[in-house]
């Protein structure tokens, strides 16, 4: 398979139309970066407002103005069990085998087609009619408010196409306007609240505007979203193997962007020599020990948990702030009894925070017990917020360090190691 996507060391498009099918934007002349609009980004189109941001609003960053993107989306030298991406078939080696654009290029690109897809994309339009369809749906079920409300009905009621119904629903039942019906698993019902206290369409119009949002904002956030301020080069791929870093995170200096890296810490060099350090940088900690590491991670390349270990090392030396994070899966690296060992390597690192993050069950990780070769049903390694939160109240209680921040929607939960509790974490150059 992997001879359709290169071939004499160049990025076949039959690659990149692999990706394209999706919201995907390959760039550049040799295929080898690309962005991709996450989930909050949208999510935040939608309202304008700080409840639907992703986890990273904790530090300043604003979903709508942020640019996902990764320089080195085909090269991995991890095949982690827990990758959403396609690694089966979309990853081509664990070096960077093609030559590499240039910095300058590939972000003026980069800065364009985020433009193009949320001008022709995600379209202002879709959100202000979004706005209207949930006017529209309450007041239809506050007029027929004894009734027990299914996508059919909803959509035969107000007239509109299933997928904006449940665009709708989505935001409304995020806000818990609207609730699941016990006695009907299929149905919606407006919450007690509004049943008893709302009377007219004018007074949910109100309700809107002040609790989720107004059309002013979803114009103002369309607005700001064509001229994003951070850049978060994690998407895919190892993004240290771009033998250009440096002046790829100068080129988002250039514009006055901040800009996060994610890194598996298996190119502890690649750390060291970076003449222009990110506004922060993250290294993920997949496992207690060598042995998880390697179920977890499956490396490509030797001495891979050394080279993690030496690129932890190197943290204190660093003069950008620095996180460790922790991807969890339940059953198999989270297990109490590695706590301790959890402990000791963050000791002994002293980053500015760490992290535990639930691996998110979507795309090719849906697919985790075949890559584990398990007989175990999915859910058997799915953390939920619940299972997490008491993980964080235990790593908390053993090492001392505060927990300072969860957030349920992204499962995800910061301490603060080397870093006042009470010091606010946002970047201040956002």
């Amino acid at each position: 398979m992997k001879n359709e996507f290169i071939l004499d060391n160049k990025i076949t498009t039959k690659f990149v139309e692999t990706y394209t099918k999706t919201t995907y934007r390959v760039i550049g002349e040799n295929k080898h970066s690309s962005i991709k609009p996450c989930h909050w980004l949208e999510q935040r189109l939608m309202t304008g407002r700080d409840n639907r941001n992703c986890y990273k609003g904790v530090f300043g960053v604003k979903s709508h103005k942020c640019l996902q993107n990764t320089p080195s989306l085909p090269f991995c030298n991890h095949q982690c069990v827990f990758c959403w991406r396609d690694i089966e078939i979309g990853s081509l080696g664990s070096e960077f085998i093609v030559k590499p654009d240039e910095p300058k290029e590939i972000v003026q690109e980069m800065l364009r087609h985020q433009q193009d897809i949320i001008t022709n994309h995600l379209p202002l339009r879709r959100y202000l009619d979004n706005y209207e369809i949930m006017k529209d749906l309450l007041y239809y079920m506050l007029l027929n408010k004894d009734d027990s409300h299914s996508l059919n009905s909803l959509m035969n009621g107000i007239h509109v196409s299933k997928n904006k119904i449940e665009r709708a629903i989505n935001l409304l039942k995020n806000q818990h306007f609207i609730t699941l019906n016990n006695n009907s698993p299929s149905g919606f019902e407006l919450d007690d609240d509004i049943r008893c206290c709302i009377n007219s369409r004018e007074e949910i119009e109100v309700l809107i505007n002040r609790a989720l949002t107004s059309p002013d904002e979803i114009m103002q956030t369309h607005n700001e979203a064509m001229t994003p301020n951070h850049a978060a080069i994690s998407l895919d791929g190892e993004p240290l193997l771009y033998p250009k870093m440096s002046e790829f995170i100068q080129e988002f200096k250039n514009r006055s962007m901040s800009t996060f890296i994610v890194t598996n810490g298996t190119l502890p060099e690649r750390i060291m020599g970076l003449d222009s350090l990110p506004s922060q940088l993250y290294i993920t900690l997949p496992a207690p020990n060598e042995r998880i590491y390697k179920q977890v991670c499956r490396p490509m390349i030797k001495n891979g948990w050394d080279k993690i270990n030496k690129s932890l090392e190197s943290v204190n030396t660093l003069s950008c702030r620095t996180v460790v994070r922790l991807i969890a899966i339940k059953n198999l690296n989270t297990d109490e009894l590695y706590l301790k060992d959890y402990i000791n390597i963050i000791k002994k690192t002293n980053p500015n925070f760490f992290e535990i993050k639930g691996f998110t069950l979507q795309a090719k990780a849906l697919s985790i017990k075949e890559r584990l070769r398990s007989d175990k049903p999915l859910q058997y390694y799915f953390p939920e917020y619940k299972y997490l939160e008491n993980l964080a109240f235990k790593f908390q209680e053993m090492s001392g360090f505060p927990l300072i921040y969860k957030n349920q929607a992204s499962r995800d939960f910061l301490f603060a190691v080397n870093w006042d509790k009470d010091k606010d974490p946002k970047i201040t150059n956002l």
